[in-house]
């Protein structure tokens, strides 16, 4: 589980610091507890971080704190659950991973 964010259509101050705290906050994240917001997005921004892996442990999933790879997470898996709302807006990037 991951924490979403509340900033909705705020301007971020730096472009770059809220690119890093994107991928921060969802990158291995299966559930997002709160909102999902991707915005102000540069044109080259690497959206992979929405993704897990083979071989990473997602957060909040199974293997939580092991450590260990997991064998059972397919080649790449989506965010599964949001319990907030999806705000996808005022992004450059030509589409999302």
């Amino acid at each position: 589980v991951c924490t979403g964010t509340d900033m909705k259509l705020l301007r971020p101050s730096s472009p770059e610091s809220h690119y890093e705290t994107l991928r921060h906050l969802y990158q291995g994240c299966q559930v997002v507890q709160g909102n999902l917001e991707l915005t102000y997005l540069p044109a080259d921004a690497d959206t992979a971080f929405l993704k897990v892996r083979s071989g990473e442990t997602p957060r909040g999933g199974e293997g939580r704190g092991s450590g260990r790879p997991l064998t059972r997470v397919p080649p790449s898996q989506d965010i599964k659950e949001v319990q907030g709302y999806v705000l996808i807006a005022e992004n450059n990037v030509s589409g999302l991973e």
